[in-house]
Formats: C-alpha cells, sequence, structure tokens
C-alpha cells in the first residue's frame, strides 16, 4: 500500500503593520490655561472634559523591529472651565438732596473657557516588543480651536442712612445686565506624545496613546481694552481602534 504524504502544517499569518488604517478613539483631557489681564491679575482655568474622534494614518514595517508612519485625525471635546464670577462691590453717599441716601451698587463678572475641537497631523516612530505589539513615538502640527467669553451682570439698591448700613431699602434691589463679549479663535501649535499598540488580528488593534498639545500664547477681546493673554495648552489620554486595509 502507498504511504500517505503528511499533512502540511497550516499557514501561519504574518502581523505586517505595512498599510492603510482607519480608526475610532475617545478619552479625557484636561487643559491647564494660564490667563493674565492688563492689570496683572492671573486666572489658571481648568479646561477638562471628554473627547472622542477619527484617526486614519499609514504604515511603512521597514524589518522585523521597526515601525514608521504618519497618522492624521480631527477631535470634538466636552473641555470647557468657568467660574462663579469676580464680584466688586460699591457704596456712595449721595449729595445734595440725596445726602439722606446711599446706593450700594454690585458688579459681577464670570468668565467662560471653551475648547471645542482640535486636529493633528503627527510622524510616529516605533518598535515591535514582540510582532503583535508596538510601542512609538510620535509628534507633529497641532491645530485647536477656542472660546472665551465674558458676562457682566450689575445690582443696585438705594437704602436710606449713611454708607454701610442696610436696614432702610428705598426698593427692592435692581439687577441689569453688564454687558457681554465673546470671541473664537484657530490657532496652529505642536503635537507630542507617546503610545501602545497591540494586533488582535492581522487587521484589527487597538492603542492607548498619549499626547501634549501647546498653542502658545494668544490675545483675547484685544479691541475692548480688556485684553486677556491665554497660555493654550492640552493633555490628552485616549484610547483607540483601527482596522488596516491588506
Amino acid at each position: 500500500m502507498p504511504v500517505k504524504a503528511p499533512l502540511a502544517p497550516p499557514a501561519v499569518i504574518p502581523y505586517s503593520w505595512t498599510g492603510f488604517y482607519v480608526g475610532i478613539n475617545g478619552g479625557y483631557s484636561w487643559g491647564p490655561w494660564h490667563s493674565t489681564d492688563l492689570s496683572g491679575v492671573t486666572v489658571d482655568p481648568k479646561v477638562d472634559g471628554w473627547l472622542g474622534g477619527l484617526q486614519a494614518g499609514y504604515n511603512w514595517q521597514i524589518d522585523q523591529r521597526w515601525v514608521i508612519g504618519l497618522e492624521g485625525d480631527i477631535q470634538i471635546t466636552g473641555e470647557k472651565d468657568s467660574d462663579p464670577g469676580i464680584s466688586i462691590t460699591t457704596d456712595v453717599q449721595g449729595t445734595g438732596n440725596f445726602a439722606a441716601f446711599h446706593t450700594i451698587t454690585s458688579t459681577t463678572v464670570a468668565n467662560e473657557w471653551k475648547f471645542p475641537w482640535f486636529g493633528t497631523f503627527r510622524g510616529r516612530v516605533g518598535a515591535l516588543i514582540d510582532p503583535t505589539i508596538l510601542i512609538y513615538g510620535t509628534g507633529g502640527l497641532a491645530v485647536g480651536n477656542f472660546k472665551v467669553s465674558s458676562a457682566a451682570t450689575t445690582t443696585t439698591q438705594t437704602f436710606r442712612g449713611v454708607v454701610g448700613t442696610t436696614t432702610n431699602p428705598l426698593g427692592p434691589p435692581v439687577t441689569t445686565g453688564g454687558g457681554s463679549v465673546s470671541e473664537t479663535t484657530t490657532r496652529v501649535g505642536w503635537a507630542l506624545g507617546a503610545g501602545l499598540e497591540k494586533k488582535f488580528t492581522p487587521n484589527w488593534s487597538a492603542k492607548l496613546e498619549y499626547l501634549y498639545l501647546d498653542f502658545g500664547t494668544d490675545t483675547f477681546f484685544s479691541d475692548t481694552g480688556s485684553n486677556l493673554d491665554i497660555k493654550l495648552r492640552d493633555h490628552i489620554l485616549r484610547v483607540g481602534l483601527n482596522y488596516r486595509f491588506n
């Protein structure tokens, strides 16, 4: 009887990193901004919140150890911060026929800071820990959109008596809007970070990534005479899922 040849072992599917890929991501971002007005008063808003977006890129696997690539992404965010308002109160005694009265005026200025969206275009250089795990550094260009708003509210109330007394009001307090200003700008900066990506199949992979974004300092409300110089920066921690096309 003829002897059958042994069955060949199943082919091993290579985990090549070369190719075009697309993916989704989500995570959290925190922005320690720094704001200074013309008088030198500083405020440090914490512009924090969720983020989510899309990415696409292309990798070249040079050899069994090294991978280089290009990646772009676009993100929307819920990052924002606000303050309860800074109040300034004056108490002024009347003159002439109104000398028996005094008026207390309180003005509250509330601010809001937002980081609605950003995008990056970066290079990636990575080393393979094994054929399925890539650790990489990344850096490149960043573009971001920023919005700053400020609104003032004024409350006045007149009292009988001298300054400091509040026992004989002539009527209820009167509140009026003192005006509001808002400015939106888009700036170009840079991005730098690192990440870890794991292949689960030849086509699917997941990643964990950190990025630092720096957009320099921008001046808001320069046309109002109430300039605010704000240093714009952001820290990002996100996870993503990629699909590589054969």
